[in-house]
């Protein structure tokens, strides 16, 4: 089976200031110490401003992110696969939202 994130990592291995966590634990992407984007079975959870994510949510780019406990996370979304192709320019919306 091949990595559906392997574009995204590959990308921003190159990019200073994000860190590819790919080992133990969350996977994902970071700057410093913020997570701002995690792999989550197939689909991408980024880490955005309230409004941003409201904005992805209405135009059906984006769904809302319950991480199990029955209430929404205001400040993630979950980009499901088949918007792959909008991966990496929304991982970089979210570093320039962390930084």
């Amino acid at each position: 089976m091949s990595d559906p994130y392997a574009h995204v990592k590959a990308h921003f291995e190159k990019v200073a200031d994000v860190t590819v966590n790919s080992g133990r634990g969350a996977q994902g992407l970071k700057v410093g110490k913020k997570m701002i984007a995690m792999f989550s079975r197939g689909d991408l959870l980024l880490k955005l401003p309230p409004a941003r994510v409201d904005e992805l949510v209405a135009t059906g780019r984006g769904q809302p992110y319950d991480p199990g406990n029955g209430r929404v996370l205001g400040n993630y979304v979950l980009i499901p696969a088949s918007r792959s192709r909008s991966w990496i320019e929304l991982c970089e919306e979210a570093a320039a939202a962390a930084g």
